[in-house]
């Protein structure tokens, strides 16, 4: 077998070179143990966070286009995808020698998986069902005397369902593990504390909602539900984050052609005449959910607006959420906010009035807002669970 220098060499010689290739590697600083991650950004960004809680001296790299965007850091990108041939493959290990290897959202990168097990680096995959049969059926290893899959140190599944899947696959039973069903987690939203304790003594007593992320195509049944809340509530206050910030002056001037007062960003104190209040764009929610008590998740009531904004940002918050029945991406967070009464999904525009003057009861809002939290915060432990197995494979006292 050709040695890492010959290899190495032969790797100049070869021509144009795939993004994977790991002379374009980009490790962060740094002398702790490296963890190399690989799958969907939403998988990882809590993981993240609780490793490095974990261990601070702990470098972590991702293997993708897209590094984890929340949390107190970013996992920066050491390669723009994993390398998926063996020759580069073993070059990525040798030239990072990562104490271990993370695989989420089904992803198997056949030739890394073999040059981490030929160079005794354990491989963590964190898999379920669906993710293991489209691993079957793509068979990848085919023909192969060891494949990716029974190559991996260890499967971190979800449930029994999964755990048949992964011993049809041929992964050894004690290489298996149950760990239990939970959505991603996120780290909350930050915000300027000290415009959140201003604004808290002003808005008190006021029924206070947000539409986070609206589309302009949305204002009307917003301002029709607010409309419908001034009724019954004469302080209530609307907070409006437009999806597009360059939207915002368009959404102030129909809902002063309503007759509404409204306020833009700009105002520090939105006095208690103000009915409206329009920020600039989304920038601010984190500190929009905490003041809000009811949340719509704008986007969601009209096909086509673009990407919504994750549903557990306002549940980690407080905030109870309503909702339409569109939403691009996070299907399975929607659907278990739903399921465990968590969020209140209308299925029309001339529902959501309705809908926020019900919610505009503190303990109608509180019921919901708190189990949305808990939806929300259910993979906390699960999380804890991956990272200890994880942090198992390093050396006692490493980072």
């Amino acid at each position: 077998m050709a040695g890492i220098g010959d290899l190495a060499y032969w790797w100049q010689l070869r021509g144009p070179r795939p993004e994977g290739d790991p002379s374009n590697l980009v490790l962060p600083p740094g002398d702790g143990p490296l963890i190399l991650m690989c799958g969907g950004a939403s998988e990882l960004r809590g993981l993240a966070q609780e490793l490095r809680r974990r261990r601070p001296g702990l470098r972590l790299g991702a293997l993708g286009p897209v590094a984890v965007e929340r949390g107190d850091r970013a996992v920066p990108s050491v390669l723009p995808e994993p390398p998926s041939d063996p020759i580069s493959a073993r070059l990525l290990v040798e030239q990072a020698a990562p104490a271990a290897l993370v695989l989420t959202d089904g992803v198997l990168p056949a030739a890394l998986i073999a040059a981490c097990d030929e160079g005794d680096v354990p491989i963590t995959l964190v898999a379920n069902p669906a993710q293991l049969a489209a691993a079957a059926a793509r068979r990848v290893w085919r023909g192969a005397r060891r494949g990716p899959v029974t190559r991996l140190s260890r499967v971190l599944v979800p449930d029994e369902v999964a755990h048949e899947a992964a011993l049809r696959e041929g992964i050894a039973p004690q290489r298996i593990e149950v760990i239990g069903t939970a959505t991603p987690i996120l780290p909350p939203l930050l915000c300027n504390m000290r415009e959140l304790a201003a604004l808290r003594p002003m808005l008190r007593d006021r029924q206070v909602w947000l539409a986070a992320a609206l589309p302009l195509r949305e204002v009307v049944p917003v301002l029709a539900a607010q409309e419908n809340l001034l009724s019954a509530h004469h302080r209530a206050l609307l907070i409006i984050a437009p999806a597009i910030a360059e939207e915002a002056a368009a959404i102030a001037t129909a809902a002063e052609a309503r007759g509404l007062a409204v306020a833009r960003r700009e105002a520090l104190d939105p006095g208690p005449d103000i009915q409206v209040l329009v920020a600039e764009d989304s920038a601010e929610l984190g500190l929009w959910y905490r003041l809000a008590s009811v949340t719509y998740m704008g986007g969601t009531l009209t096909a086509g607006t673009g990407v919504t904004r994750h549903p557990f940002e306002p549940a980690a918050l407080g905030s109870a959420i309503v909702h339409g029945p569109h939403f691009s991406a996070q299907a399975a967070e929607w659907q278990a906010l739903d399921r465990a009464g968590g969020a209140r999904r209308i299925h029309a525009a001339g529902a959501l009035p309705a809908a926020i003057e019900d919610l505009s009861a503190p303990d109608a809002a509180a019921r919901l807002a708190r189990s949305a939290w808990e939806v929300s915060t259910a993979g906390a432990e699960i999380t804890r669970r991956i990272a200890d197995a994880i942090l198992s494979d390093l050396p006692e006292g490493a980072a």
